[in-house]
């Protein structure tokens, strides 16, 4: 039998079909296996098997793996119960036998190959439907539509008849499971954030009772050292089932990110009983990892009064309640009051809750492109921190203060200049001329090492130092107490280059600037919006330009709104430009959109000139 043939025989079996490793990682699954349980195929790679099974029949299926045999003969089938991605039971019939490695492998008969078909109703097309119904095929993220479009070419038959009829229909009910997995939690298929604020949106705008339940686990980072990230994980989908089964069917469990959880209760006559029997549910003890856990949950509750401005405030006061239970003893969960917003303890919270939020991988990066008029190209992406709190984007200003006063502004800095360089790598290789810039902060440079560590992430990323670009604001340069000019001064060597951020704002003058190792300088957004009918006569813009063209620098403008901002600049011979008028910061996921966005905007400026 041909190889491909095969492959086809296994992407088209109506039965769901696994491969395990020995560690109980799955590395294989067919089309079969992501409709009978709802998840994707890029959540399930890697993850634990156990997650695909309800908590009753653990243990008695792992029983069944201990007593395969040597040889690679199929076991008689074990009954049991199945989890989907939507916390739902299914009852499954699996059939399970051992795999013998290639010649010559070291661990021959290690792996262990799963067929599983859904019984009593429960089988992969009237399972597949009811996820669908309920929004349940999650991993809609980046990956998920990236690959919309291989998952056509490869499935796409090739045959005529009803088969090839049916494809569209059946491709187009996969771009709606993916458009609807995008408001999903990939591990738990719980609302995610955005979907979850839309909803208390929603339920704001009528007038029954509004209460929400802000919730995370105590400890979780002690039992994710201690238990493992995949079981840890498992940990993180029980709970989002037995939140599920403490709620009633149009009230909303959401998971915010890391181990938070948020509920909206609607038209609820007793929030405090619900919170109570959360809290009752979720203490009771779970078998994971091979492990029995006692998870306790902090718990703040807000409803909704004639002062409830909107969804943020209503999060801030059960934030404020949570942190207040945290504070009293864990374990715990506390109705909202006023005082909670001024105590020590929920002043606190910005420093640990960002401390956790880097603890937990929760800082991300958005990027937002540099455009250059002259060659009419995207030359550059800035990277700019983000941290997801409860669902919502904190803004920079308010949460890189803290990071500097609490000392995590380097382990933060690190963090994005490792995954710009990560996630820009694939467009920088199109061109040695693009280039990624992140903002660094004058507290990075009190490290002696900083330089070195800076090339050290550009060396284990893959990229090329030369297309690298820090910015620095004007104070930092002229910091006596750190090695800075020194440091830049390595930096650059290595081919790093070096930008003056919001120039014009300090008190550094054009002639200082050929003391400074620089290459580019960024007039400030405060300037730029002195322009505003791109009649005015602001004669200092072509004095900047052309005193940094003669000493060798380039000039970008931020901060450009409007298409008289960008027409007027450009006419002076800015260099490049930068503002909400071409793109606002995006994730990495969004990079080709948010390219023709500003190469659109750029057009329609040069033909208005």
């Amino acid at each position: 039998m041909e190889a491909g043939f095969a492959q086809q025989l296994l992407e088209y079996s109506p039965d769901a079909l696994l491969l395990v490793g020995a560690d109980g990682s799955i590395s294989f699954l067919n089309p079969a296996a992501e409709r009978l349980f709802g998840y994707s195929r890029a959540q399930l790679l890697g993850a634990d098997h156990s997650m695909l099974l309800a908590e009753a029949s653990r243990e008695e299926f792992h029983g069944v793996l201990a007593g395969l045999g040597k040889a690679a003969s199929p076991r008689s089938p074990f009954t049991g119960s199945g989890r989907r991605a939507d916390g739902t039971e299914l009852p499954v019939e699996i059939t399970c036998s051992l795999v013998p490695a290639p010649a010559g492998a070291a661990d021959a008969g290690t792996s262990v190959a799963l067929s599983i078909r859904g019984t009593a109703g429960g089988n992969s097309g009237e399972s597949h439907r009811s996820n669908t119904a309920a929004g349940g095929h999650a991993g809609a993220g980046s990956a998920g539509r990236s690959l919309s479009g291989d998952f056509l070419r490869r499935h796409t038959p090739v045959s005529g008849g009803l088969q090839g009829a049916a494809a569209p229909a059946a491709f187009a009910e996969h771009d709606d499971e993916l458009k609807a997995g995008s408001l999903r939690d990939p591990l738990t298929a719980l609302p995610n954030g955005p979907l979850f604020n839309e909803r208390l949106a929603a339920a704001l705008r009528r007038p029954d009772p509004v209460d929400i339940l802000l919730l995370n686990l105590d400890d979780f980072r002690h039992l994710n050292d201690v238990l493992g990230r995949s079981a840890a994980d498992e940990l993180l989908v029980e709970l989002a089932s037995r939140l599920r089964n403490c709620v009633r069917p149009h009230d909303t469990v959401a998971r915010l990110g890391g181990d938070e959880f948020a509920v909206l209760l609607t038209e609820c006559l007793n929030a405090d009983a619900v919170a109570k029997r959360i809290a009752e549910a979720l203490y009771a003890p779970l078998r994971v990892g091979g492990s029995m856990v006692r998870p306790g949950v902090s718990m703040g509750l807000a409803s909704k009064s004639g002062q409830t401005l909107d969804g943020a405030e209503l999060l801030r006061q059960a934030d404020a309640a949570m942190t207040a239970a945290k504070a009293a003893g864990k374990n715990n969960w506390l109705r909202f009051r006023p005082e909670m917003l001024s105590t020590a303890a929920h002043k606190a919270d910005g420093d640990s809750g960002l401390r956790r939020a880097v603890e937990l991988g929760q800082i991300s990066v958005h990027y937002q492109p540099v455009v250059s008029p002259g060659i009419g190209s995207v030359v550059q992406f800035e990277a700019f921190a983000r941290w997801e709190r409860h669902g919502r984007l904190v803004p920079p200003n308010q949460f890189l203060p803290v990071a500097e006063q609490s000392g995590l502004i380097r382990e933060i800095g690190d963090e994005v200049l490792r995954r710009a360089c990560a996630e820009i790598r694939p467009w920088l290789a199109g061109d040695p001329a693009y280039s990624v810039a992140v903002n660094v902060s004058g507290l990075q440079f009190q490290h002696r090492d900083f330089a070195t560590d800076v090339l050290a992430i550009a060396a284990s990323t893959g990229v090329d130092p030369r297309q690298l670009t820090l910015e620095l604001t004007e104070s930092v340069f002229f910091d006596a107490a750190s090695d800075v000019l020194g440091q830049l001064r390595q930096l650059r060597k290595a081919g790093v280059r070096i930008a003056m951020d919001d120039f014009g704002t300090g008190y550094s003058t054009l002639g200082r600037l050929q003391e400074l190792p620089l290459d580019n300088v960024k007039i400030d957004r405060s300037f730029v919006a002195m322009i505003k009918t791109g009649q005015e006569q602001l004669p200092f813009f072509a004095t900047m330009i052309n005193a940094a063209h003669a000493l060798g620098l380039k000039v970008t403008a931020e901060g450009i709104e409007t298409p008289a901002q960008a027409k007027y600049l450009m006419d002076r011979g800015c260099d490049s430009l930068q503002g909400y008028l071409f793109a606002k910061p995006a994730p990495a996921s969004h990079l080709a959109g948010t390219m023709e966005s500003a190469l659109n905007a750029l057009d329609k400026v040069d033909a208005a000139r």
